[in-house]
């Protein structure tokens, strides 16, 4: 991998040629696509980390035209890859410029949280209540819904469905938070690996978030608890945002009590296991990054004490 690193780094169009490349390969093999964006994603971020923000954007602009440009020699619709490397990309570089800035992976996974957020209040501002509109496309799922016998008259597909598309907005724009993250997180990986190795472990091992965040997150929380209509949903959407910097806060008290602790790596490769095959275990690594907040578990715990990022 610190082969892969020094080869993005070592010139424009090597970096380019990464990110292009990862980019054409995650359409043409759909087994490897979430890996092969999130590579492309990290070239970006990478170069954006070691040699600033405008290095990074010379680097996504020409690395996503170029992709578009293959898939429309290649007779495909040029224009909807482009728009999802936009969508995939551009949170990544926003993220990686905001920790070259601050040096802070606290606040840039902030950054990528408010990102998500402004762009849910956006859709809202601009298009109004987005749940119509998906519910229209999914609605081509319930016959076949219907006919797998799991729903009942009391329980129609059809409600599950309108259930979904009120929150659906705020899930994909929650994917796409965690998709940038990831991604920043394995490019801050490569950099450790050439400048300081160790880098990225000291970093997460310490992430945690301080008490403004958490009692806004808290607010948010019980507003979409007891609000109701367009404004309860909108706000349902945003937890789901701003819960995704606390998934990776409740990892690091794991990971932080193994280090200091030196006792536990079971539970930590029990987290992981659980991330892999039940997916709700995010909620309870989340809750625990939000109480980490208050009860600060790496302090009463591990010893020592992690500073937070408001």
């Amino acid at each position: 991998m610190k082969a892969l690193a020094d080869f993005i780094v070592s010139g424009r169009f090597q970096a380019i040629l990464a990110a292009s490349l990862s980019g054409v390969l995650a359409f043409l093999l759909p087994p490897w696509s979430t890996l092969l964006v999130y590579l492309g994603a990290a070239a970006i971020a990478l170069v954006t980390l070691r040699l600033g923000p405008a290095r990074g954007l010379q680097v996504l602009v020409p690395a996503m035209l170029l992709t578009g440009v293959f898939y429309q020699l290649a007779g495909i619709p040029a224009l909807a890859i482009v728009i999802t490397l936009l969508l995939l990309w551009l949170p990544c570089w926003i993220v990686s410029a905001v920790l070259w800035h601050s040096s802070s992976l606290a606040r840039a996974m902030l950054s990528g949280a408010v990102l998500g957020v402004s762009v849910l209040v956006l859709v809202y501002g601009l298009y109004g209540d987005p749940g119509n509109w998906w519910y229209e496309r999914l609605q081509q799922l319930v016959p076949a819904l219907e006919e797998s016998g799991l729903f009942t008259q009391e329980r129609p597909a059809a409600d599950l469905l309108q259930d979904l598309s009120r929150l659906l907005t705020g899930v994909v724009l929650a994917s796409l938070s965690l998709s940038a993250l990831c991604s920043v997180l394995l490019a801050r990986w490569w950099q450790a690996m050439q400048v300081n190795p160790g880098g990225l472990r000291t970093d997460f091992n310490a992430l945690r978030f301080g008490h403004k965040t958490g009692l806004l997150t808290l607010a948010i929380m019980v507003f979409a608890q007891f609000a109701g209509g367009a404004a309860g949903d909108m706000a349902a959407q945003a937890v789901m945002i701003i819960l995704v910097p606390y998934l990776f806060a409740g990892l690091a008290v794991i990971h932080g009590l193994v280090a200091k602790t030196g006792r536990g790596r079971g539970w930590l490769i029990a987290a992981y296991i659980m991330l892999a095959i039940l997916p709700q275990s995010a909620l309870l690594l989340a809750g625990g990054g939000l109480l980490d907040t208050w009860i600060d578990f790496r302090r009463r715990f591990g010893g020592g004490d992690m500073k937070p990022a408001e």
